[in-house]
């Protein structure tokens, strides 16, 4: 039987923040990536979160139009039941797989801007960063549009740059 039914639960604007280092100035060098999950003044609180949304989901596929489909549930499974046992499942499986918002684009007054507005990370030569660890602050839960949009305004930053020289 290869029916099944996926609930997932999504924490789209995280407290916890992570870093990525340079480590020199040459775009080959290795970099220094410290992810920070739930370490945040708030990430338990992304951890509690967390743990309700899985519980109301649990709780959609136990209504009798849906429980009808389901004959058990795979992940994070029965094992899970305590809210100590799912925050424990949450610090072992949670993952974020857009790195987000660890090197923002911003004005030359802003210290933690990494990029400036047109892509260049600040004290390299010659690297750009196009992608979602560019925005200051998540854009929302589905990023793959976002993420299109900033490719086509690199794209013609670029351009317009080769151009010029």
């Amino acid at each position: 039987n290869h029916n099944a039914v996926t609930a997932i639960a999504l924490k789209a604007h995280p407290s916890s923040r992570g870093t990525v280092r340079l480590t020199g100035s040459h775009p080959q060098d290795r970099l220094d990536i410290q992810k920070q999950r739930f370490q945040a003044e708030r990430g338990p609180q992304d951890v509690a979160d967390m743990r309700e949304a899985i519980k109301r989901a649990r709780g959609i596929m136990a209504n009798p139009a849906v429980a009808a489909f389901v004959d058990q549930e795979v992940f994070p499974g029965p094992q899970a039941q305590t809210d100590e046992q799912i925050e424990d499942h949450i610090y072992q499986n949670a993952y974020g797989h857009h790195a987000c918002c660890t090197n923002s684009m911003g004005p030359d007054h802003d210290g933690d801007a990494v990029l400036d507005g047109d892509f260049r990370v600040r004290g390299a030569n010659n690297l750009r960063v196009v992608d979602a660890s560019s925005w200051p602050a998540v854009p929302g839960y589905f990023i793959t549009t976002p993420i299109y949009m900033i490719s086509e305004k690199a794209a013609d930053v670029i351009i317009a740059a080769a151009i010029a020289s």
